[in-house]
């Protein structure tokens, strides 16, 4: 949800613009940089997972390239991890004491922005696993299906209070999510399918997430 207090600090032209949802296009570290501190309630960041390293997976029924583009590349262990150590730092910056931040990835990336977290001094409140029912079968028949990935939940300072919505995540409807029981303590397992066809509508992008997961 924009803020116009915040929105007014930043130069860059928004990319899409509806209501009170505004979109840029651009490098995060330049926008952050422009946004003022501790103005932020929450943050969902989905960083590059490093994986576009010239193999192969399957997509719908298909082998295609797991390149996504040159910004999934890695660049090594060591600067994958400055990378998410700058990043996350900028974020705690812009962070109100209380705000928490979102970050979802594989085993590929989840541990180092984990570890970036902590040396930057976030409170780490949750890991989340998203199950995906539908996942993609591995073609090597070496491994397990990769079947989730992780979400880590984290709050900027250990001592200030974070907003959750208890009665809505232990009440509320998610007729998808066949793990979730009625009127029960939502955990820390969610089952979400890939985005639906629906979603799509506005063009495919390599890394999109569901409406659900959001």
């Amino acid at each position: 949800m924009a803020d116009n207090k915040i929105l007014s600090n930043i130069k860059e032209k928004p990319y899409f613009v509806k209501g009170n949802f505004v979109l840029y296009n651009n490098d995060c570290l330049k926008v952050l940089e422009q946004i003022p501190e501790n103005s932020v309630d929450m943050i969902f960041a989905d960083p590059p997972y490093f994986l576009s390293s010239g193999s192969f997976t399957c997509h719908n029924g298909k082998m295609v390239s797991v390149k996504k583009a040159d910004w999934d590349l890695s660049n090594g262990t060591r600067k994958n991890f400055e990378f998410h150590l700058e990043w996350t730092k900028a974020c705690r910056r812009v962070l109100k004491p209380g705000g928490t931040i979102w970050i979802s990835g594989t085993y590929h990336s989840i541990y180092q922005c984990g570890f970036a977290l902590e040396i930057n001094g976030f409170h780490i409140l949750n890991d989340i696993a998203w199950f995906k029912p539908n996942a993609s079968p591995n073609l090597s028949c070496r491994f397990f299906t990769a079947s989730h990935e992780t979400l880590i939940w984290a709050r900027k300072e250990k001592k200030a209070k974070h907003k959750f919505n208890y009665d809505l995540m232990k009440n509320g409807n998610w007729p998808d999510d066949f793990i979730k029981k009625p009127n029960l303590q939502m955990r820390s397992v969610w089952a979400i399918s890939p985005p639906k066809n629906g979603e799509k509508k506005f063009g495919k992008h390599p890394t999109q997430k569901p409406i659900d997961l959001l």
